[in-house]
C-alpha cells in the first residue's frame, strides 16, 4: 500500500495498528518510491509573480 501512495496513517488503520510506530516498523519502501520522493524535493514550485503597484 505504501508503494502505491497510501499514507502511513491509512495503512495503519487498515492493518489495525494502534500507533504509527508499528506501521513504520513494518513498512518497507521500494527504492523507486524513495527515488521519486527525493526527486520531488529538488523541484521548484511554480508561483505567479506579484505585479508591483505603479
Amino acid at each position: 500500500m505504501i508503494n502505491a501512495g497510501v499514507d502511513l496513517y491509512t495503512v495503519g488503520g487498515v492493518l489495525g495498528h494502534k500507533s504509527a510506530v508499528s506501521t513504520k516498523r513494518y513498512s518497507h519502501l521500494a527504492t523507486k518510491t524513495l527515488q521519486s520522493a527525493v526527486a520531488l524535493v529538488g523541484k521548484k514550485v511554480r508561483t505567479t509573480a506579484k505585479k508591483k503597484a505603479a
